[in-house]
């Protein structure tokens, strides 16, 4: 931005207006047809604009603009063309998340002294062209070809001419206003001059290739150039399919294959103890002894599991017309019974509760990690700021799965949640109720249960000494690990039914928000032994996002916080210290 434009605006002051029912005279809804907050922008400038969670325009009245946002927003950007752009971070003035049919008010004011820049005498122009390669020409003048297939430059006021050409496609031309407003982007896709071929097959996950070059997946669609081509269809295990086709300049062009033939094979499974069951490539197929006969020929993984037994795993390589075999004994699990009743097997404890309900816990080893806003985490919060080393000294077990509604109804009685299910997380509890279980829950079992520090659930949550790194709780791919907005159906899910991170623990990601024991404080970027949050404090700290929320939350680092007695879409994880 030139430094002409480089002024700043300011916030006077940021605050709930509890007399002013302007929200709910003048309502507009919000996606769950909820009154909107409303947040009246107090400053005489035109032209301002808005940018975050708001529910449609913006209204300017005299002196202020009316800006409408969803319940539990809790920022806003001001822009303006004269001005560097404000983020107002609703925190910073002991506001926080907004709340459905309230008025606030929001006061800015303009730089003493400041002025309107002088008119330059012209703008820029913005056009962004597809195939990205194509050659721009602005009045005649031939532009510096761009990669990422955007133009843009200062023009004198007025009208001018563009023209856009690639080969293989039909050029365009055409003109454009330069004022003193904000360009309209212009967007030119040219038209292909090759013929268009789609390619369908039956069979699914069938890959394409022309001309001995793989090209993506069937059905597919895609230009081609005039002449002869060679079309074929592969897929492993299948036999594959081929044609020659000849194509003229725009041609449209649908060649249909019919279904793959699979190359089969077989495989031979004998292991003790009879009635082991045999998994390949993550399905189960049956139990050993057997032969299974029509099996897709090439590589495969083969398990063979069975309770109370350690689980078997094999590479296979099935061959046309030729029969596999596997022959072994599975291995008995050790596990050890402790004097209170508790399992101990490998780094998980189960810890027995009433009425046949327990407690699975997993182990995390003490260690060293970097807490907060890491660099694979995307877009932090401020509050994930600054990143701090933190060293906790005492190994500790947490749940390997969060608190359900069964495990919590033996104990308390009651069930609170909107979604029921024995096996689904409880939620719509308060830290408060949290409390209260755990001291139930521990009068019950003789232990010492508590609720995560922040540091733990965020050491845990990434991996502990196992950590990989990954953005989310066990993975880059969100999908893979959590239930959130996009694949919840706006609903909690069973615990478990994710994928584990990488100490076993499911979960840590999505499905329902989890409470943590500390007060909220800022972070320092000072080393930590065994931090516990703020000494005292109004709210507390909860992690991990929910069903009904976006995947940006429910990233390893990212701190939300409400008043202990809050209880919507939240739930808890126990920790026990070893």
């Amino acid at each position: 931005m030139s430094t002409v434009f480089a002024q700043k605006l300011k916030v006077e002051s940021f605050k709930l207006a509890s007399n002013d029912i302007t929200a709910q005279s003048h309502p507009r809804k919000d996606l769950n047809n909820l009154n909107c907050a409303l947040v009246k922008v107090g400053i005489a400038l035109d032209g301002v604009k808005f940018d975050g969670s708001i529910m449609g325009e913006p209204i300017q009245k005299l002196g202020e603009y009316w800006v409408y946002m969803p319940k539990g927003v809790a920022m806003l950007q001001v822009l303006h063309k004269n001005y560097t752009p404000l983020m107002v971070n609703f925190y910073d003035y002991d506001v926080g998340k907004v709340e459905s049919g309230m008025t606030y008010i929001l006061t800015l004011s303009k730089p003493s002294g400041s002025t309107e820049p002088a008119d330059a005498g012209g703008n820029f122009y913005a056009l962004t062209v597809t195939p990205k390669n194509a050659v721009v020409t602005i009045d005649g003048n031939q532009q510096t070809v761009s990669t990422d297939g955007e133009y843009s430059a200062m023009l004198p006021y007025g009208s001018h001419t563009y023209k856009v050409e690639a080969g293989g496609y039909i050029s365009k031309s055409g003109s454009f206003t330069i004022s003193n407003s904000d360009m309209t982007p212009i967007n030119v896709s040219l038209v292909s001059a090759m013929a268009t071929v789609s390619v369908t097959c039956p069979t699914p996950a069938v890959s394409l290739y022309v001309d001995k070059k793989s090209v993506g997946m069937i059905p597919w669609t895609g230009s081609l150039k005039e002449g002869m081509h060679l079309v074929e269809v592969k897929k492993d295990g299948y036999r594959s399919q081929q044609r020659t086709i000849n194509l003229s300049q725009q041609q449209k062009l649908d060649v249909a294959f019919t279904e793959l033939a699979a190359i089969q094979g077989n495989l031979s499974v004998n292991y003790k103890p009879f009635g082991a069951d045999v998994y390949i490539d993550g399905n189960k197929i049956g139990q050993s002894p057997r032969v299974f006969n029509g099996l897709l020929v090439g590589n495969h993984k083969v398990e063979i599991k069975k309770d109370g037994y350690g689980t078997e795993s094999k590479q296979v390589n099935i061959l046309e017309g030729q029969t596999a075999t596997l022959a072994g004994m599975l291995s008995t699990n050790t596990t050890v019974s402790t004097a209170t009743g508790s399992t101990l097997s490998g780094n998980t404890i189960t810890i027995p509760v009433k009425d046949g309900i327990s407690i699975d816990m997993v182990r995390v080893e003490a260690g060293t990690f970097t807490m907060g806003a890491t660099p694979e985490m995307e877009y932090p919060w401020n509050d994930e700021k600054p990143t701090h080393q933190v060293i906790l000294t005492n190994d500790y077990y947490i749940g390997k799965y969060e608190v359900t509604q069964a495990l919590w109804q033996a104990v308390m009685g009651k069930n609170p949640s909107k979604f029921k299910g024995d096996n689904l997380p409880v939620e719509n509890v308060s830290w408060d109720d949290c409390q209260e279980f755990i001291s139930k829950l521990n009068s019950v079992t003789g232990k010492a249960f508590r609720l995560p520090t922040e540091a733990e659930w965020e050491y845990a949550a990434r991996g502990g000494k196992k950590s990989r790194g990954y953005q989310y709780c066990g993975s880059n791919n969100i999908s893979d690990v959590a239930w959130y907005t996009d694949n919840s159906g706006s609903k909690t899910h069973a615990v478990g039914s994710k994928q584990e991170n990488e100490l076993g623990i499911y979960d840590m990601s999505g499905n329902v928000w989890e409470w943590c024991q500390d007060w909220y404080g800022t972070y320092s970027s000072s080393s930590q032994v065994n931090p516990t949050g703020a000494a005292s404090g109004s709210r507390r700290v909860f992690r991990g996002g929910s069903w009904r929320i976006t995947a940006w939350y429910c990233r390893s680092s990212c701190r939300d916080i409400l008043t202990p007695d809050y209880r919507y879409a939240l739930g808890l994880r126990l920790v026990l210290s070893e």
